[in-house]
C-alpha cells in the first residue's frame, strides 16, 4: 500500500473495529490525521465512498504485484484467479474493519451503489490491463460474470471460518464455470 495511504486506512477501520462506523466524520479523521478536512475530503468525500478509495488502493498493490511476464505467459483466467486471490490475502489485514464497515451500512443505498460501481470498475480496469482482445461486448458480459463471482468469494471470505480457502474455491470454481460454459476468457 502507499504508505501515505496506510495512517487513513488504519485510523478508519480502527474505528470501523471499535464499533464506531456510523458515528465516523471526515472532520474527526482529518482532526486524528493532523490534516485538512478538505485535503481528506479530496480523496474520501465521504465515509460511503472510504471502501471505495481502499479498494481502488488494494488493486494498484494487486496489479504492482503481478508482473507483465506472467501476463503474457499466463491465460485469462489464471489472472483473473490471482488478482482475486491476492485482493483477498491484502485486504485479510483488515478484515474485521471491513465486516463491520459492511454490516452497519447494508441498508444506505449510496453506500451500496458506491461500493458497487467500485467493485465493477475494479474488474474492469483490471481485465483492460490483461486484455489481448479488444471484444466490448463479450467484455461487458464478462464484466459482470466476474463481478458476480467476486462478490459471493468476496462474502464467503467475510463469514466463513476458513476465510480465504472459502474464498478461494468460490474464485476457482466460478472461473471455472464461466470458463467450461462460455467462450469470454479467450475473447478477451
Amino acid at each position: 500500500m502507499l504508505k501515505n495511504y496506510e495512517k487513513i486506512f488504519k485510523i478508519f477501520f480502527r474505528e470501523a473495529e471499535l464499533g464506531n462506523w456510523e458515528k465516523v466524520k471526515i472532520e474527526n479523521i482529518a482532526k486524528k490525521l493532523n490534516i485538512k478536512e478538505s485535503d481528506l475530503k479530496k480523496v474520501i468525500p465521504n465515509k460511503n465512498h472510504f471502501l471505495s478509495f481502499y479498494n481502488i488502493n488494494v488493486d494498484k498493490e494487486v496489479i504492482k504485484n503481478i508482473s507483465d511476464e506472467e501476463i503474457k505467459i499466463s491465460s485469462n483466467d489464471e489472472i483473473i484467479q490471482e488478482y482475486f486471490m491476492n485482493k483477498l490475502e491484502i485486504m485479510s489485514k483488515y478484515k474485521f474493519g471491513i465486516i463491520n464497515i459492511l454490516n452497519a451500512s447494508m441498508k444506505n443505498p449510496s453506500f451500496l451503489i458506491t461500493n458497487l460501481k467500485s467493485n465493477k470498475e475494479s474488474i474492469s480496469k483490471f481485465l483492460k490491463k490483461v486484455k489481448k482482445k479488444n471484444t466490448n461486448i463479450s467484455q461487458i458480459v464478462l464484466i459482470k460474470l466476474l463481478l458476480a463471482v467476486w462478490l459471493l468469494a468476496f462474502n464467503k471470505w467475510l463469514y466463513n471460518e476458513n476465510e480465504k480457502d472459502a474464498g478461494f474455491a468460490i474464485i476457482n470454481k466460478g472461473i471455472m464455470r464461466i470458463k467450461n460454459n462460455t467462450s469470454l476468457f479467450s475473447n478477451v
